[in-house]
């Protein structure tokens, strides 16, 4: 009975892979490749974060090189804006008032300084269109390559539009849900050339 229950819950935590096309997959794959070996890269966009009591939305850049990250946010009439900085010591939060946070743990620190639920570091790989480091539950592949549904870490991700940005194919709309959050991006520009982004 015990091997029989241990193959039954190995079995059920198999992830489902669904790929509309079987061209799709090795195009998902050479994609990948192509934009994980991109060491920076800039965006610019919308985000919105809301739970089923509060909420916010503004302008924001995303900087990523191998050092770090640093985004950078302006909320709707100028409203909320702070600016995020980490690397692998941590990370640091600058909020409109001048006053800074620190803590060692990203998510963390927007959650309780912002009071966001934001998964910044698996959100650094879904925003490529591509699954984070890690196990994961679902994906869905489409015939062009691009992931079209994600179930990761308790999140499920749906992408809307991709645009070929220096000849990748690249997310210009998706939506991050977990339980009464929602994180929606709707990014304007991509930049994959930039160096050293998060020093600037």
């Amino acid at each position: 009975m015990g091997s029989l229950v241990a193959l039954l819950s190995a079995c059920s935590t198999v992830p489902k892979d669904r790929v509309t096309d079987p061209g799709g997959e090795l195009l998902y794959r050479a994609k990948h490749d192509q934009l994980s070996a991109v060491i920076s890269w800039n965006m610019t966009g919308r985000l919105a974060v809301s739970n089923e009591r509060d909420g916010g939305s503004g302008h924001f850049s995303w900087k990523y090189d191998a050092g770090g990250s640093r985004m950078d946010f302006h909320g709707a009439l100028g409203r909320g804006a702070w600016r995020l900085v980490a690397d692998a010591s941590g990370a640091e939060l600058e909020l409109a008032d001048g006053s800074i946070k620190r803590a060692a743990d990203i998510d963390l620190l927007i959650r309780d300084q912002v009071g966001w639920k934001i998964p910044a570091d698996s959100l650094s790989w879904w925003v490529r269109g591509m699954v984070a480091p890690g196990p994961f539950s679902e994906r869905v592949i489409d015939k062009d390559g691009n992931m079209a549904n994600l179930l990761q870490d308790g999140w499920t991700i749906e992408y809307g539009r991709y645009k070929d940005f220096e000849g990748a194919s690249l997310p210009i709309k998706m939506t991050a849900r977990q339980a009464e959050w929602k994180v929606k991006l709707v990014i304007r520009e991509w930049d994959l050339g930039t160096q050293g982004a998060a020093n600037d």
